[in-house]
């Protein structure tokens, strides 16, 4: 099954917890990994990482191949 990913390109630092939000919410229990597109932006990073944090999930920075991203273990 393929990710579901939501791509932050473009989207303003200020608006990232807010949709982080509303993503995890949306997709919370499924049975797909979720991914994130950060770039490589340490800020982006940073703010995708507390969002994730405050639900208790387990995350990880894309692969080994591509680390623009952060890959959700665990949805909930």
């Amino acid at each position: 099954m393929r990710p579901i990913t939501l791509d932050l390109h473009g989207l303003k630092h200020e608006d990232v917890e807010e949709v982080c939000h509303r993503f995890v919410n949306e997709n919370w229990g499924s049975q797909v990994e979720l991914h994130i597109v950060t770039g490589h932006s340490v800020r982006m990073k940073s703010l995708v990482r507390r969002v994730l944090s405050m639900y208790d999930l387990e995350f990880e920075d894309g692969d080994i191949k591509n680390k623009g991203y952060i890959r959700v273990i665990s949805s909930g």
